[in-house]
Formats: C-alpha cells, sequence, structure tokens
C-alpha cells in the first residue's frame, strides 16, 4: 500500500483505500490526526521529532488527517487547511530540523475539494545526510510504530551512510536470436550475455564484480569487441562452475554499466539435457554487499 502513496498527484481515492483496506502503520508509515498540527512547540517539536526519525531510518511517509486504532487506519480527521497550510507545516519541518532533508515533499489532499478537509501526506527519503538532528539537540529514528531517540553508535552509523556505495543487478541482457557455430567439431549454440550494473548509492564505486555460476560444466565462453578482465573458472562443491567478472572503469551515482559481455556456448547434443535442470546464476559483489 505504500506504493499507492508513491504517487506524484494523489486523490481522495488513494486516501480512501488507506481507511477502507484498513491499513496498518509500519516503520515505513504513520497516520496522524488533526490535532497533531498545533501552533504550540510541544506539537511542533512532535513533528520535527517524528519527520527526523524517518529520514534517519528508511524514509516513509506521514500522513497527517487520518485518525488510527490499534494502529490500524480508521477514519478521517479532517485539518483546517487555511489554518495551517502546507506552507506551515513545511516551515515548521525545515526550521526545526539540521540539516535540511532534501527531496521531502509535502503533498495536500483537498477532500471534496474543499480546503477545511485537507489531508498532508509527507513523503520522507532515506537521507544521505543523516544523521538530522531535532531543535532539542536529539537524533531520532522509527522504531516499530514510534519515534525513539538514537543511541550513539546508530548515530555514528548514519554519518557514515552518506559514505558507502550501493550497486545492484539492473538486468541481464541477452542476444535475440541464438547464433550456431562449430568448436572442436562439435555444434554449439551460443547467446551473448552482458550484466548491467546500477549505482544506486550517493558516491563512485571502483570495485566490484559479477561472478557467474552455472550448475553445470560442459560450455564454453568467448567475448565480443574487448576482452574483459576474467578469474579463472572454479568449480565449487556443490558442482557448479563459476567466471568472475571484473570492472573495467568506476561507476558513477545513477549510472548503469554492463560488464561481462561474454558468449556462453552449450553443446547442441545436450540442450534438451540442460533445459531440464539448467541453472544461472548472477552474484553483484562490491565493498558494501551483494545483489
Amino acid at each position: 500500500m505504500n506504493s499507492l502513496l508513491e504517487k506524484e498527484n494523489l486523490t481522495k481515492e488513494d486516501i480512501d483505500k488507506l481507511i477502507d483496506n484498513k491499513v496498518e502503520e509500519s516503520i515505513h508509515l504513520d497516520f496522524k490526526e488533526a490535532e497533531s498540527l498545533d501552533m504550540k512547540d510541544k506539537k511542533k517539536a512532535e513533528i520535527a521529532k517524528d519527520v527526523s526519525a524517518f529520514a534517519n531510518s528508511a524514509g516513509g511517509f506521514i500522513v497527517y488527517g487520518i485518525k488510527e486504532e490499534n494502529h490500524v487506519a480508521s477514519s478521517y480527521s479532517f485539518i483546517n487547511g487555511s489554518v495551517y497550510t502546507k506552507e506551515w507545516l513545511e516551515q515548521i519541518i525545515q526550521s526545526r530540523i539540521q540539516r535540511k532533508i532534501e527531496g521531502l515533499k509535502v503533498i495536500p489532499v483537498r477532500i471534496d475539494d474543499e480546503i477545511k478537509k485537507s489531508i498532508y501526506v509527507v513523503k520522507i527519503p532515506e537521507s544521505s545526510a543523516a544523521p538530522h538532528m531535532t531543535s532539542d539537540k536529539r537524533f531520532y529514528k522509527r522504531y516499530n510504530f514510534e519515534s525513539v531517540q538514537m543511541e550513539e553508535y546508530e548515530i555514528r552509523a548514519c554519518y557514515n551512510r552518506k559514505e558507502k556505495t550501493n550497486l545492484v543487478i539492473n538486468n541481464v541482457v541477452q542476444s535475440k536470436d541464438p547464433e550456431f557455430e562449430y568448436e572442436k567439431e562439435e555444434k554449439y549454440v551460443f547467446i551473448d550475455l552482458g550484466f548491467q550494473v546500477e549505482n544506486i548509492g550517493k558516491v563512485i564505486e571502483r570495485d566490484y564484480k559479477v561472478r557467474v555460476s552455472l550448475n553445470f560444466n560442459d560450455y564454453i565462453v568467448k567475448f565480443n569487441g574487448t576482452e574483459p578482465r576474467i578469474s579463472h573458472s572454479l568449480i565449487g562443491d556443490d558442482g557448479d562452475r563459476a567466471i568472475t567478472f571484473f570492472n573495467n572503469c568506476p561507476i558513477f551515482p545513477e549510472e548503469v554499466w554492463t560488464i561481462g559481455n561474454g558468449r556462453f556456448g552449450f553443446p547442441m547434443a545436450k540442450l534438451v539435457e540442460l533445459s531440464s535442470y539448467a541453472t544461472l546464476t548472477v552474484e553483484l559483489l562490491f565493498p558494501n554487499g551483494k545483489d
């Protein structure tokens, strides 16, 4: 249901679904009654606390204007948008949280086009600038359904967040039509495979590799164009044969880079046999993790 709230233009029907489907709060979602928005300093401090907790954690949504019972969306609790405006809410958030949360959005939804029947959906990204401190000089995180104060080691981990890379396998690209060649007096079918790596982190990554494992050994590999750096083939304990492709250049944030470009050849005489059990596993390895 969180994917519903990711829409750029939210409608009454979208908010209705939260209530009709009895959506439950989570580490990524929080419902707040209209009384949560108030001119009192205590309420303003609570707004900053809750928003910063999401930014310091994995991001998420706060929906102001929905009542919850036992952490489940139950009914509307309308906000008077002429008193508590979108700009007022944004100002509270930005003035009481240090540093500024980039990418944060406040989306107003007017029920029946009435400003006195407003809902505010606050979209909060997982912040690469974390940790964010509130005006009470504290740092908060999401825990279960609450915003709680962070431990010292958690604050230190947030400072290191922006220095960590995050890569994923974007796609495996294969040739449209297999080609047939003779190799060592045996006919092979060749399929071109490339492995696309995407940098979804905030910093450049220079060290990464793709390891391709197949649960059979009777195949050959060729390369198109410039041959990439490749480790020797390994036979694992499970009998799978693994080939590792190393990167040829650094990958920048939001960049997609294809490595491998191998031509995998399979003997025609064994295609029927292979089709019944053949499995190819692609594993991306980099200093901060794997995919």
